[in-house]
């Protein structure tokens, strides 16, 4: 017999009232996140600012993890409109170079989220760890796309080297050990260098 886990309401389970206060609390989280590095929001302050109890942000977030890896994920959604919305070249090898210099241009825009992936990268609440996969499927959608070309294997290999230079470049980005500049720079040559073939 399987156990069912208990766990924050899902958005598709909410009424029109609740999804108005889910997302005035993600709301709150973006705007303190631009004030602070996530180690130091605090959700009793979200919770403040979105005029909302603690006890109703439990209510649809775990933990102060999941609320943030929600807020990623909104974050990198909306950016995927507006990527969408621009048009990319039609050299197959260019236009997924361009989708990652996009990406990093984002995130150089908006540092505190290059900060915030980290942060939710890094949690082990089981539904950050969730938003961390939808976030990975929603880039990694537009990826795929860019890769169709080439045979399923070595566009899974592309992704997953470029995935992990991602997160270092990140790292260190975030950690002042260098710029989104030099990261992009590197980002579109090891694209060039890997799509060469």
């Amino acid at each position: 017999m399987a156990v069912e886990t208990v766990g924050p309401r899902r958005p598709e389970h909410m009424t029109s009232r609740q999804l108005d206060r889910r997302r005035r609390v993600l709301a709150a989280a973006h705007e303190l996140l631009a004030a602070a590095p996530p180690h130091e929001v605090q959700v009793k302050d979200i919770a403040e600012r979105a005029g909302v109890s603690l006890a109703a942000i439990y209510h649809y977030f775990s933990s102060k993890d999941h609320l943030l890896g929600e807020a990623l994920v909104a974050w990198a959604e909306g950016l995927g409109e507006s990527t969408r919305r621009r048009s990319l070249p039609k050299d197959p090898a260019a236009r997924f170079t361009e989708l990652i210099r996009r990406g990093v241009r984002a995130y150089r825009r908006e540092p505190q989220y290059a900060a915030l992936f980290l942060f939710v990268a890094a949690s082990r609440d089981p539904h950050a760890i969730e938003c961390m996969g939808r976030l990975s499927a929603h880039v990694g959608g537009a990826m795929a796309d860019a890769l169709s070309y080439l045979d399923a294997q070595t566009a899974l290999d592309v992704q997953r080297i470029v995935g992990n230079a991602w997160t270092g470049g990140l790292f260190e980005c975030v950690h002042g050990l260098s710029s989104f500049a030099e990261l992009e720079r590197s980002m579109a040559a090891a694209c060039r260098l890997l799509l060469r073939a």
